[in-house]
């Protein structure tokens, strides 16, 4: 059986993209983020916050998209072979997985702060941008090992590498799959326990994971795909303008927008930001499930390698923009104007990101999923086989 599904690495591949631009555009244009015209350095800024243009900055989206992704990717194999050898291996491994690339990119930002490499402070009276510096988190080792293994996969920490906000997500919402699947996988009537999961964390980014799974359940339980038996082809577009649409919900208010419909009164307290989000994140899967020439797309080589480097990517961008890029922006800008600055930095810093991306991936990523996927299904093997006799054959890699 397939390891992985190569179009879906290629959409996540994309989203990575989006999320490394995004923290070039809050670093060198925070405008499109705060909504606030006096701190705008470029004419276009409050056109491209408040339009469907945001999409190719609103990592917030992208993140959507990683989330259902993982519902997705973490459960269609136990919906194919009703195998809960599938869901023990995925969920032994799982901290790890996420854990050793993670907190060695704790360490990269670690190592660039006790050296003095961290210049995002000194260009913060130039960009007018309020993110706060990554680099003034405690010098102490212990500390950095805390928030490394502990915090940023149990508390929602941050401190060091701030893109980090996602792995309790990830852990969390990884465990909440397994759950369900060892509870309800079997069910029949599931269907209920995916309606009051979506009640209750709608307001949450956890619904991503939960609706993932049911796509991932719509495609291969009862041995047919009955995703594409409800959607023809045709409707692909259809559903990808409206999740794109979704997506592209401003991170700025939406008065006089063509967002304003979708925010009804009486509601301060929920977060309509994330919600649609998640649900364009989840219909743009939906439109890439059904459609062959989509598949065709993010199934093709450029994608293909930015889906195997995008957690990479993903861990390491953010302390080179806030090293590399901000040094290169401090000396620039003594010599051009603050707009010819910028694109020198973007350009010159994106092939570094790259490359230190590849070397990551190469390195630490690649030999985690290696590892990771082999050792956990031999500990459960071992498991069966003193409860039951039996040796599972079947083997799985990690994701």
């Amino acid at each position: 059986m397939k390891n992985k599904i190569a179009y879906l690495d290629g959409l996540r591949g994309l989203a990575a993209c989006v999320v490394v631009v995004s923290h070039f555009c809050q670093v060198f244009a925070p405008s499109v983020f705060e909504g606030k015209p006096e701190i705008a350095h470029f004419p276009f800024e409050g056109l491209a916050a408040r339009t469907p243009l945001n999409l190719m900055f609103n990592g917030n989206f992208s993140v959507c998209v990683f989330f259902v992704l993982s519902g997705y990717v973490l459960s269609w194999r136990y919906f194919l072979t009703k195998d809960k050898m599938h869901i023990y291996a995925s969920a032994l491994r799982r901290f790890f997985r996420l854990a050793l690339p993670a907190s060695l990119s704790v360490c990269l930002a670690f190592a660039v702060m006790r050296l003095g490499l961290g210049f995002y402070e000194d260009i913060r009276q130039m960009t007018w941008s309020s993110m706060p510096d990554p680099f003034t988190a405690s010098p102490r080792v212990l500390d950095m090992i805390r928030e490394a293994l502990l915090h940023t996969f149990f508390t929602y920490g941050s401190a060091y590498n701030p893109v980090l906000w996602t792995m309790t997500y990830e852990l969390l919402g990884s465990f909440l799959i397994f759950g369900f699947l060892l509870t309800l996988g079997r069910f029949r009537l599931r269907i209920i326990g995916y309606a009051v999961l979506a009640v209750l964390l709608a307001d949450s980014y956890y619904l991503g994971f939960v609706l993932g799974m049911a796509l991932s359940d719509l495609t291969y339980s009862s041995g047919r795909n009955r995703l594409t038996a409800v959607l023809p082809s045709w409707s692909a577009p259809l559903l990808l303008s409206a999740g794109l649409y979704l997506g592209s919900f401003p991170y700025v208010g939406t008065g006089n927008t063509i967002y304003s419909i979708l925010v009804w009164k009486g509601s301060s307290t929920f977060s309509f930001f994330v919600f649609y989000h998640t649900l364009g994140a989840c219909l743009t899967l939906t439109a890439l499930l059904i459609s062959p020439r989509l598949k065709t797309l993010f199934g093709r080589q450029p994608f293909l390698y930015l889906g195997r480097v995008s957690f990479s990517l993903y861990l390491v961008h953010f302390t080179m923009i806030c090293s590399l890029g901000s040094y290169l922006f401090y000396q620039l800008h003594l010599l051009f104007p603050y707009g010819v600055s910028t694109a020198l930095t973007v350009i010159l810093t994106t092939p570094f990101i790259f490359a230190v991306a590849h070397f990551f991936c190469r390195f630490v990523d690649a030999p985690t999923l290696a590892v990771l996927g082999p050792w956990s299904w031999r500990v459960m093997a071992r498991l069966v086989r003193k409860k039951t006799g039996r040796v599972p054959v079947e083997k799985s890699k990690g994701v």
